[in-house]
């Protein structure tokens, strides 16, 4: 069984921007998928990025080594970055998730991969002695990749079966020793991971209004839970529900996101909650 990066995405006619990083064999796919978008590729090849193929896809290349150069790109550039192995590949993984992390929109997405060190094979050659995992390329169990994303501000992680063995006696022998199984992990080869930025809830609520609007919304929810002059601060909340058209359903969405004491703050709101 063997389940590709490219089918966690969903094909999109937006204008979304997206980011390969060292992935040229995607590149034709992600333009068939993606025919309106704004595609961007790293690679350490210059062969590559002068290719034919290549420019005929209307792709910006640059040629650098991700793993030690810094990436050209503003911060919440991308919608979209596919960067498969990274984390195995990565000298710092830690930092180069960071950087992927700071190139994505607040509703952007990372999509990588990871070759699974509980794989039996991979078991069963540790057990031999042999030690193949050369200087440049390191492999983790899931706990540490989870621990890895959420370090780096990765809000809602997924993972999906990437390479899997159609045969389960393999997995099954090794768990009869002792070895957990959860997920058929040990006849798992690759994992996929969908990890975002924000939460869906989250990412939902920032597709609405502006940063500065959601800044401010969220000052003044946050007056109003803590007793911070939340007379005025219920006063300033329904004149900006009123000036930028902020509607119920968002309102009540949001205080559910941001406010610990959600119900105290409702209590407060009934008259804004009423207006709008």
């Amino acid at each position: 069984m063997r389940t590709e990066l490219l089918e966690l995405l969903a094909p999109s006619a937006e204008r979304l921007r997206i980011l390969v990083v060292d992935g040229s064999e995607y590149l034709a796919r992600l333009r068939e998928m993606y025919p309106n978008a704004e595609i961007h590729a790293v690679t350490p090849y210059r062969e590559i990025a002068a290719d034919a193929r290549v420019t005929a896809l209307d792709v910006h290349t640059y040629v650098l080594d991700w793993r030690r150069d810094a990436l050209p790109f503003a911060e919440e550039t991308f919608d979209r970055i596919i960067s498969a192995f990274a984390i195995e590949c990565a000298y710092e993984p830690y930092d180069a998730l960071m950087a992927l992390n700071r190139a994505l929109k607040e509703t952007g997405t990372l999509y990588t991969c990871y070759t699974n060190i509980r794989y039996h094979r991979v078991l069963a050659a540790l057990r031999d002695g042999e030690f193949r995992v050369r200087g440049d390329r390191h492999l983790y169990a899931k706990p540490e990749i989870v621990r890895l994303l959420n370090d780096t501000l990765y809000k809602e992680i997924h993972f999906f079966t990437g390479e899997r063995d159609d045969d389960p006696s393999a997995g099954e022998a090794w768990a009869e020793e002792g070895f957990a199984n959860f997920s058929d992990d040990l006849i798992t080869r690759t994992w996929l991971i969908q990890a975002s930025r924000s939460t869906a809830a989250a990412a939902n609520l920032k597709l609405f209004f502006s940063q500065e609007t959601r800044c401010m919304m969220a000052r003044l929810l946050h007056r109003i839970e803590y007793d911070i002059a939340a007379e005025h601060a219920v006063t300033e909340l329904r004149e900006l529900c009123m000036r930028e058209g902020i509607f119920y359903d968002y309102l009540s969405d949001f205080i559910a996101e941001v406010c610990v004491h959600e119900e105290r703050v409702r209590s407060l709101l009934t008259g804004v909650l009423a207006d709008i």
